[in-house]
């Protein structure tokens, strides 16, 4: 049974995920991992596997949010989906043979390189594309759909940091398409990819070799959900009522948080 502060915690931290993540278009995985892992001293495979069981609720009220604003380019994400779900299932295992420290280091990297695409975008006169740009085809598709998966599955998380960006660059998209695009694919992979974690956590041991229990995951998860659906509702209606800038500079800053605190201890 959990402190009654821990449970305040966690509902919070719930709250503040579910928010960011409806409003960025991720599953809010960089914002519970790091504070699970820093602020509350669980195991990183842990804390992932208590933030897989938790994206789905982040990202089905936001995905309705999206849809209802017609910004869900459904065409494009029956393409992604499949390619999501194998990649994500791939992930996964790998995920539990990855050292959590160097798995920790190369998510760091790649947010990194996230904050450095969009401060240029940012800063750049170049024009954002618009409807009309949008390319959709089965191959771009499988890029987006193999590359998110297998990274959510890998790191842990919802695949929207990977998602949203990649799907501006393959298909063109708008910012507010990529981020409707990438909840939309977490609908699926969220849950495919969580059962699969679930079912191998008892295969992973804690640094004082003892097997993970998927009780101690399901625990936090409980904690974290409700509040975080509430959160992801509301943070995807800001989306399509901020300007493009304001979203983006708030993408910014979640990743430099995100990427501070997993390069910090290199």
């Amino acid at each position: 049974m959990l402190p009654v502060w821990e449970v305040l915690a966690l509902l919070g931290l719930g709250f503040c995920a579910g928010m960011i993540g409806g409003l960025i278009g991720i599953g809010g995985g960089v914002i519970t991992i790091p504070a699970l892992t820093f602020l509350l001293g669980r195991d990183i495979h842990l804390a992932q596997a208590a933030s897989m069981n938790v994206v789905a609720f982040v990202a089905i009220p936001a995905s309705i949010r999206h849809w209802k604003q017609g910004e869900l380019e459904t065409r494009l994400l029956r393409y992604i989906v499949p390619f999501g779900i194998v990649g994500i299932i791939l992930g996964v295992f790998a995920n539990n043979v990855v050292s959590g420290y160097w798995m920790g280091k190369l998510f760091g990297i790649f947010l990194l390189y996230v904050i450095f695409m969009n401060v240029m975008r940012l800063i750049s006169r170049v024009r954002e594309p618009g409807k009309k740009d949008t390319i959709i085809s089965v191959q771009r598709g499988g890029v987006i759909g193999s590359a998110a998966g297998f990274g959510a599955g890998l790191l842990g998380v919802g695949g929207g940091l990977i998602t949203v960006p990649l799907s501006q660059k393959v298909s063109r998209l708008t910012l507010p398409h990529a981020i409707a695009i990438s909840s939309g694919l977490m609908c699926f992979t969220s849950i495919v990819g969580a059962v699969t974690k679930d079912l191998t956590l008892s295969s992973i041991v804690d640094g004082t070799g003892k097997p993970l229990l998927l009780s101690d995951a399901m625990q936090i998860a409980v904690c974290l959900f409700p509040m975080a659906m509430v959160g992801a509702w509301m943070g995807a209606r800001l989306t399509h009522i901020l300007p493009v800038q304001w979203i983006r500079m708030v993408f910014i800053l979640v990743l430099f948080v995100a990427a501070a605190k997993y390069l910090s201890s290199w």
